[in-house]
């Protein structure tokens, strides 16, 4: 089984499976398992095969509707967290889903702040994250103003943006730059620019460890200005450059590994 997160999109529409998917391809960079199919039938027999963590259905379906998928799901003991999406205020409907393990509610055309805030809320209440992927760039601080959440958003979308700053942040959010400097600093405890360094630092190592990309594409991948400037600042927060931190980690991984192998 894999250690990453899954996801399962169930929409019979295709502008909007497509457009969920892409979505959560662009908050999740990588970091989550995305399975998408077209009806509920589908998503029930994916289901019975394979583990998933997240449930996003539409209610409206042909064959089985969104509501029989959770019914029958919750009949056979594979009762899923799930989101539901639908293009009506069917609120009958939503009050008798959240009783099957629904745990929100989402109007089309989807939103993507909407999703993304529904979908983060669902990983942090079920605690979704696997341990192992704590440090990981999409680890966002738990903040309670939405406009800084949907400033969160925009960065983990924006990190390979060079020239991102507060006012591009601040422009999104169609707020102040220098009230979102410091709302920021009060909701997440860190100020813009040391929070974008470390967003950066943390998916570099991710990219380090995880492919054989070269530095400077990594360096232009996590939106450090020149590779020069990305091994600068890798080390000083290190204490070794990129290259040294990617060989020192597949050292200690292939120890490891050859120790698990002389006990087994």
């Amino acid at each position: 089984m894999s250690e990453l997160p899954c996801i399962l999109i169930a929409e019979d529409e295709l502008p909007t499976r497509n457009g969920v998917l892409k979505a959560l391809q662009s908050w999740s960079q990588g970091k989550v398992v995305l399975q998408t199919v077209e009806n509920g039938l589908e998503a029930f027999q994916y289901r019975k095969l394979h583990h998933v963590d997240l449930l996003i259905t539409d209610i409206r379906m042909p064959g089985l509707n969104g509501i029989q998928l959770l019914e029958r799901l919750k009949n056979e003991g594979l009762e899923t967290t799930s989101i539901l999406l639908t293009g009506f205020a069917e609120f009958e409907y939503a009050r008798k889903a959240m009783a099957l393990g629904a745990v929100n509610y989402i109007l089309k055309p989807v939103e993507y702040q909407s999703l993304i805030a529904a979908v983060e809320a669902a990983f942090e209440t079920r605690k979704l994250w696997k341990q192992s992927h704590s440090d990981s760039a999409l680890t966002m601080p738990q903040v309670y103003n939405d406009s800084i959440r949907k400033a969160l958003i925009f960065i983990s979308t924006e990190l390979s943006n060079p020239s991102l700053g507060i006012r591009d942040v601040a422009e999104h959010i169609h707020l102040n730059a220098s009230y979102v400097s410091v709302l920021f600093k009060e909701e997440t405890g860190q100020t813009f620019s040391d929070y974008l360094t470390r967003q950066r630092l943390a998916k570099a190592k991710e990219l380090l460890l995880g492919t054989d990309m070269k530095i400077y594409e990594i360096a232009e991948h996590t939106g450090f200005s020149s590779s020069k400037y990305f091994v600068k600042v890798f080390r000083e927060a290190e204490d070794l450059t990129p290259k040294e931190y990617r060989n020192d980690r597949k050292k200690i991984h292939e120890k490891s590994g050859s120790d698990r192998d002389e006990n087994a």
